[in-house]
């Protein structure tokens, strides 16, 4: 065991590859998309008002009071796929044109969504339908474990299994946790911004061009999101998902990869929950919760983390940022523990940390609530007296 691990220092040194045109090509692949993004926002927002195709509240489950556009993912769709498509030729090319393609079959299947809600099995066959695509054609595909569970190498048919439920996961658990202004996009902020950081530094640049397009075009979003003229939608939340879930895989595999990089992770299956930790213990969470009221996963409710801070008086944007800095302090412990710590032990250390701070956070709801109903109920008896 080694007792001590350096690992976060090692993102203060740039690759041997590291290049001024490389940087400029990603700035510039940033800049693109975000650009697109940010200008075709107000043109869907004037058209979705014009035809009337709003997303409307029905004061149950949807927080907003008014009628908002719900298209916002075509403009984050549209920058990412434009921007990729125009900067990755600056690199090698690594079949992505599958990954692209799934892209496609996702936009599809939350267009439909947006503009006439479809049954969850529809949703879920096109789902499957996009990750086959990657999975078969693209082989991006679990090749390893790295012994969690026990597990090192696996077969064909558990490697397709594994890949197939964790693509249908990952992308259901953003789209479960687009609840209040800011947060999925700001999730993926980070999400995006650290796998596209690791893929520069291990020279995987077309995966980087992948994942700085998408967060060029969500930040041009979020500039419209966080004041909420317009939310992304299945749209958006499928598409950051689905991306989510094969850079995850891919980004898992390439940690397997026998070289000597600096840069990879011992425990990356850990390194991967930290970074989706939030999307993935809420979609885990409140799938236990509707499963024990006898409820479909899929049911709508609320009871995400996101509505337990709104029940303190948090704001969209305080709730937001406060989860975000949760999610980025997991990711910072998780990339300092890789070295000592393995995912058998690491993994559960996440769930019970987050099952901790979800109870804290519920005993100060309930202890607040209990305060104002003793206050009620004083102004009640001096009002009687």
């Amino acid at each position: 065991m080694q007792p001590y691990n350096l690992t976060f220092l090692k993102w203060y040194i740039l690759p041997s590859e590291f290049s001024v045109t490389s940087v400029v090509t990603i700035a510039l692949c940033i800049l693109s998309s975000f650009l697109i993004s940010i200008l075709l926002i107000p043109e869907i927002i004037k058209v979705a008002h014009a035809y009337n195709v709003l997303d409307t509240p029905d004061f149950e489950r949807k927080i907003h009071r008014y009628k908002v556009p719900s298209f916002g993912g075509l403009a984050i769709f549209t920058g990412c796929i434009v921007s990729t498509l125009v900067w990755a030729i600056s690199f090698h090319i690594n079949n992505i044109q599958y990954l692209l393609g799934a892209l496609f079959v996702i936009l599809i299947v939350g267009f439909r969504d947006d503009l006439i809600p479809l049954r969850a099995s529809i949703k879920l066959l096109g789902q499957f339908i996009a990750a086959t695509m990657i999975i078969y054609f693209g082989d991006i595909r679990f090749e390893s474990l790295h012994g969690f569970l026990g597990i090192t190498e696996v077969n064909l048919v558990l490697s397709y299994t594994i890949t197939l439920f964790t693509i249908i996961v990952i992308t259901n658990a953003f789209n479960l946790i687009d609840g209040i202004n800011g947060l999925a996009g700001t999730v993926a902020l980070i999400v995006f911004g650290f796998y596209g950081g690791w893929f520069y530094l291990h020279a995987n640049y077309s995966m980087t061009i992948v994942c700085f397009s998408l967060i060029g075009a969500v930040t041009g979003f979020l500039m419209y999101n966080y004041n909420s003229q317009i939310f992304m939608g299945d749209t958006g939340s499928l598409l950051i998902g689905f991306l989510a879930s094969a850079t995850t895989i891919i980004f898992i595999n390439e940690n397997s990869l026998q070289n000597s990089s600096m840069f990879q992770f011992s425990n990356p299956i850990t390194v991967a929950s930290s970074v989706l930790v939030y999307p993935l213990f809420d979609t885990l969470r409140v799938f236990m919760i509707r499963i024990s009221q006898k409820r479909s996963p899929f049911s709508a409710d609320r009871n995400h983390i996101h509505h337990l801070f709104l029940n303190l008086g948090f704001s969209h944007l305080q709730a937001t940022f406060s989860i975000c800095v949760f999610n980025l302090l997991f990711l910072g412990l998780a990339c300092y523990a890789d070295g000592f710590l393995n995912d058998n032990l690491l993994v559960p250390i996440l769930v019970t940390s987050m099952s901790g701070l979800v109870f804290i956070l519920k005993k100060v709801i309930y202890w607040r609530s209990f305060s104002f109903r003793r206050k009620v109920f004083a102004l009640a008896r001096e009002k009687k007296y």
